[in-house]
């Protein structure tokens, strides 16, 4: 397992490569995940006229039509509740996001988006690109997510727990590279290909990941078939690194620490990944499920060892107010008005059930600090969801983790946990 490293740029940093923004043009997201329209259509333009308006996101178009700048935005914020631990309860700012994208010159396109902390500023992803052969495909440069994992090539707007799964730690998030993105005419055979430095930042190596997930929607276009919605997938990367882990951490579901790496555990040749994932939606309903093997040569204190991690989960949510469920935004029929007291807005129940299991390799090599281990860890996760409006959502989920091996939290050996969340969003 590879922990994800903080991304962190600097004020000026962060200011630079804004200017350097101006210059590149609007992203659009090929996963069908999304409910993203399809790489040779272009998103809603303005009148001939241009101008500014407001469309899912605040868009300033030229005359021409051929030239676009969006300002979106995610802002989160969670508390959580953990009966195991001190401290027992926490607020976190988790994510202030302003999000900014253009399209130049009609097929030239940029992303930028900086995360601001109450310490620091992040860059969670910063790229540019060109639609290439005829709108098939996009090729980009730059900082963005590497293909790999249903849950992570999502966008964070419209998930049912305020966390992802206890899989989605051992996925590629952000990292620097090149990435080529492409979807057939039909919209039924998607394929994602990157090299990207496999650190989640700058390499020190000449050692890079290659990637790459195919994708299929046998039923897409054909809306009266209850399959419409399925698609199918796989996914695998393969690279070689060196690093040092000494202090990461395996994380529960709930993302609390859990595994720890003990002093000297490194990151020591090939890391490679294999993932398979499924998702349905019609109607009110929708489900997901993903399975992954991970194996990473690390050695620690016991020597060199071949550490294996696998897991799955399953997602099922289903809409109480009637509204279609997707992987895009969920839109109330009635939304809520908080000045006039009016509308009740969309609920949302959902449950998850996942397995985590860690090789007994962690222990052989001394790879991890004795007392955090555990080979197998069991979770459910309930969910209900208030959507108020297109724009707020308020997400409450109870998360209850089952440990094979007792684990100390520093108040003793447990073998179970339960922590409770809620999450706050805006985004627009």
């Amino acid at each position: 397992m590879h922990p994800i490293p903080c991304r962190r740029v600097s004020i000026a940093l962060l200011a630079s490569a804004l200017c350097a923004a101006s210059a590149s043009s609007h992203e659009l997201d090929l996963a069908p995940a999304e409910a993203a329209p399809a790489p040779d259509e272009e998103p809603p333009r303005a009148p001939a006229a241009g101008g500014v308006r407001y469309d899912d996101g605040f868009r300033i178009t030229s005359a021409d039509g051929r030239n676009e700048f969006v300002i979106e935005g995610l802002f989160q914020v969670m508390g959580r509740w953990d009966g195991a631990r001190e401290p027992r309860s926490d607020f976190v700012l988790k994510r202030m996001r302003p999000e900014f994208s253009g399209r130049i010159d009609e097929h030239y396109r940029f992303k930028l988006e900086p995360n601001f902390t109450e310490h620091e500023v992040e860059l969670e992803e910063a790229w540019i690109g060109a639609d290439v052969w005829h709108g098939s495909a996009r090729l980009m440069a730059g900082r963005m997510k590497g293909p790999f994992g249903l849950e992570e090539m999502r966008s964070r707007r419209n998930i049912d727990f305020p966390v992802f799964s206890i899989l989605n730690q051992f996925s590629p998030a952000e990292d620097h590279g090149l990435f080529l993105y492409g979807l057939t005419e039909s919209e039924q055979l998607e394929w994602n290909v990157a090299v990207y430095n496999g650190t989640g930042a700058g390499d020190t190596g000449a050692s890079k990941d290659v990637a790459a997930r195919l994708m299929v929607h046998p039923f897409a276009g054909d809306g009266d078939s209850v399959w419409e919605g399925l698609q199918l997938g796989v996914a695998g990367t393969i690279g070689s690194q060196h690093e040092s882990v000494d202090g990461g951490f395996v994380r529960n579901a709930a993302r609390m620490s859990l595994t720890e790496y003990a002093s000297g555990a490194r990151l020591d040749g090939t890391r490679s990944r294999v993932g398979l994932e499924a998702a349905w939606y019609r109607g009110a309903w929708m489900a997901q499920a993903e399975a992954l093997y991970q194996t990473q040569e690390m050695t620690g204190t016991g020597g060199s060892e071949r550490v294996d991690y696998s897991g799955a989960y399953l997602n099922v949510s289903h809409v109480l107010t009637g509204e279609s469920k997707s992987f895009g935004r969920l839109r109330p029929d009635h939304p809520f008005d908080p000045y006039e007291g009016t509308g009740r807005g969309a609920w949302v129940v959902a449950a998850r059930v996942s397995y985590l299991e860690q090789g007994r390799g962690l222990l052989d090599a001394g790879l991890v600090v004795p007392g955090t281990y555990t080979e197998g860890v069991t979770s459910l996760s309930l969910g209900l969801n208030w959507i108020l409006s297109d724009y707020v959502m308020l997400r409450n989920s109870w998360i209850h983790s089952e440990y094979s091996d007792a684990v100390d939290f520093g108040a003793g050996l447990t073998e179970r946990e339960d922590t409770l969340m809620i999450e706050l969003q805006l985004g627009f």
